[in-house]
């Protein structure tokens, strides 16, 4: 069973015994307290910082062995659902199960954040993982801060600096991604996925590898022998200066790929899909993985 198909059967739909697996606790309704539940735990985290004591924040993912791309939701993520106050969802087809779960009701008065439609992202095949974005997270800090205050009027100026403190935090996440653009701007990379892709736009990096080749892997398929032969003779012919690599969910063809760049003595720096449970916050996560570049081009 392809990789993603296997992720998929075990944290699906039906399988309601893994649900403690892909998802944690409920939201909570106390007085003055809003119950968000958000699709993964990157958005969860960033919920809870602008929200602090009068958030309950629920993530349905955050589990480190699940691919959201293909996580179909289960009963108690249902449940969790219906409960809440403020749903997050990323969009752009990376987590349609809230989509299918909101469609069955819920909640009187819900409110929804789709971060898709806070940045206004379109085309016909965007990269998802906009959590990567992060000269925009501000807006998306300020839509939540503004849902929030909606739901709880009383407790407006603590969501609004909530939103302040957030922003402020982003600062070295910024300077470092602006050091890497300052001085490897056009530095060609690759990546087994699309992953930290608005990060590699950020900081002046260029694709070096074929991009069939990433988007087969993305979507779980087998990419050509052509895109295949191209991308492993650009890995030992240095075409490239570091591989980006999603350590999250990975497979024989990314395996292979990862020896293959050790062997010809190129850099690899893990990405992640979701906020690993080694990490504090967000911040802290991002930070670790733009300094790795940051040693990576530099080594």
């Amino acid at each position: 069973m392809p990789r993603r198909l296997a992720l998929a059967a075990a944290c699906g739909l039906a399988t309601a015994a893994l649900a403690g697996g892909c998802g944690s606790g409920s939201a909570p309704t106390a007085p003055g307290v809003v119950g968000v539940v958000a699709a993964e735990n990157v958005w969860g985290d960033i919920a809870s910082q602008i929200g602090g004591r009068y958030v309950a924040v629920t993530s349905v993912i955050s589990d480190p062995n699940t691919d959201p791309h293909l996580y179909e939701g289960d009963p108690r993520a249902a449940a969790q659902v219906n409960s809440a106050q403020l749903v997050i969802e990323n969009g752009l087809g990376y987590d349609d199960f809230i989509d299918k779960i909101l469609a069955t009701g819920g909640r009187r008065g819900r409110r929804v954040l789709s971060v898709k439609k806070v940045l206004g992202v379109t085309g016909s095949n965007p990269n998802p993982h906009l959590w990567y974005w992060t000269a925009r997270l501000p807006e998306v800090a300020a839509a939540i801060a503004g849902r929030l205050s909606a739901i709880e009027p009383t407790h407006r100026a603590a969501f609004l600096a909530g939103a302040a403190r957030f922003d402020a935090s982003l600062k070295p996440l910024l300077s470092t991604i602006a050091t890497i653009k300052r001085r490897y701007a056009g530095t060609k990379i690759a990546y087994t996925e699309r992953v930290p892709g608005y990060l590699v736009a950020a900081s002046g990096l260029a694709l070096g590898t074929p991009v069939a080749f990433s988007q087969a892997i993305e979507d779980g398929n087998d990419p050509s022998p052509q895109d295949t032969a191209a991308f492993d003779r650009d890995i030992t012919t240095h075409q490239v200066k570091v591989l980006l690599y999603n350590a999250q969910v990975v497979d024989a063809q990314t395996t292979k790929i990862e020896q293959l760049a050790t062997s010809a003595g190129i850099p690899i720096v893990g990405v992640s899909e979701t906020l690993p449970p080694a990490f504090s916050d967000f911040q802290a996560w991002q930070l670790h993985q733009d300094r790795a570049l940051l040693r990576a081009l530099g080594g």
